[in-house]
């Protein structure tokens, strides 16, 4: 028997063996102690709009005005990034997640590890990714390994369902670390994006496959992301804060989390809000799109089509007060129309997001275009 069976697996060693070497060329090594590390603070932080030493979506000060919940989740770091150029053949990184965190629907990358992007030419290209592997929440990865000794610009995003309570990023001994030398991602004025948990990141596999981080490499501009998990719900205490951000653009993507009783006050009063303290910038209200079990659960889809009904009847409204640079955007096809795009019939997987993006993206650039 141990001979037919060794005589049935030599034909396929081959390939057993190719798999094993490609697999273990595609997982990120345990971090070496020969790297020489460096606090990420000392580089630009992007895609956040306050000055405070950390990596949380919204300053101290709303902890006492913002529900409770919504201050724990504006401590996750969804979409906020480190902006660095290095010379370094071996890149790593060491961080401490805030609440080592795990959900069912997600990846570990996606929620708490890292994404590093490489500047090539002018496109933003995947390196790889920092797993988050044991430790309790204390991480310690090599991202990139034997590279080229090529000075670079990168990018390095951060967890999108966990925060981080402290960064460095590791170069091998003699390489360079610096500020970026290109003002790419630094020179604009951000989007400020306030939705729902799709829009903090749920579900994309890994931290650049959010939706919102897709689009700030394809529109070369920050996103502050105020996506907070099941409660984006056109909150004027969350308003106050959006007020804070000199934005290019302020999008309302709040449907899906507010029941649709409660779409048209909400949002009227969101955006009478943010048209006072931000007169001139656009905004823009995004529809949600039907949950794959409305097309079989007629409950599920007349509610979803409420909901659209209702941010349609606030935009009717403000216009007819006259509130000037508000658009809409319907949530027809925002994932595709064939029902693959998601991971629990509810939050986009990788081909969501992706699809997501490509959807929104004429749409932003057009409202951004020649904006500051």
């Amino acid at each position: 028997m141990k001979k037919n069976l060794l005589g049935y697996l030599k034909p396929l060693l081959p390939a057993i063996l190719l798999s094993a070497t490609v697999n273990a060329q595609t997982k990120t090594t345990p971090a070496k102690p020969d790297l020489v590390y460096h606090d990420a603070m000392e580089f630009p932080v992007i895609d956040k709009y306050h000055n405070e030493p950390n990596y949380n979506r919204m300053p101290e000060k709303f902890k006492a005005t913002v529900r409770p919940v919504i201050w724990s989740l504006s401590q996750n770091s969804a979409g906020i990034a480190i902006r660095f150029r290095s010379n370094a053949n071996t890149i790593g990184a060491k961080w401490k997640a805030k609440n080592n965190a795990a959900l069912n629907n997600m990846s570990p990358i996606g929620v708490k590890g890292l994404d590093l992007y490489a500047l090539v030419g002018n496109q933003w290209q995947f390196v790889n990714s920092g797993v988050p592997d044991g430790n309790g929440g204390n991480f310690q990865r090599n991202i990139l390994t034997n590279g080229e000794n090529v000075a670079r610009e990168y990018l390095l995003f951060l967890p999108l369902y966990d925060g981080v309570d402290s960064l460095s990023i590791g170069v091998n001994a003699g390489a360079e670390i610096t500020k970026p030398q290109s003002t790419t991602l630094l020179d604009k004025k951000p989007i400020a994006w306030y939705g729902s948990s799709i829009a903090q990141g749920a579900s994309a596999s890994r931290p650049g496959m959010a939706f919102t981080n897709i689009l700030v490499r394809k529109l070369q501009r920050q996103i502050i992301n105020f996506g907070f998990s099941g409660n984006g719900t056109f909150e004027t205490t969350v308003g106050e804060s959006l007020c804070e951000i000199d934005a290019a653009l302020f999008v309302i993507d709040c449907n899906p989390n507010t029941q649709p009783e409660e779409i048209y006050d909400r949002s009227v009063k969101l955006v009478q809000q943010i048209r006072k303290c931000r007169p001139n910038a656009p905004i823009l209200l995004l529809e949600n799109f039907v949950y794959e079990s409305g097309f079989f659960n007629p409950v599920v889809k007349q509610t979803s089509l409420k909901k659209q009904a209702e941010l349609k009847k606030a935009f009717a409204e403000l216009q007819k007060q006259g509130i000037k640079n508000l658009f809409y955007q319907t949530g027809e096809g925002l994932i595709g129309n064939d029902h693959e795009g998601t991971v629990d019939g509810v939050h986009p997987n990788d081909v969501g997001m992706e699809r997501f993006a490509a959807k929104m993206f004429p749409v932003l650039d057009k409202l951004i275009k020649g904006k500051p």
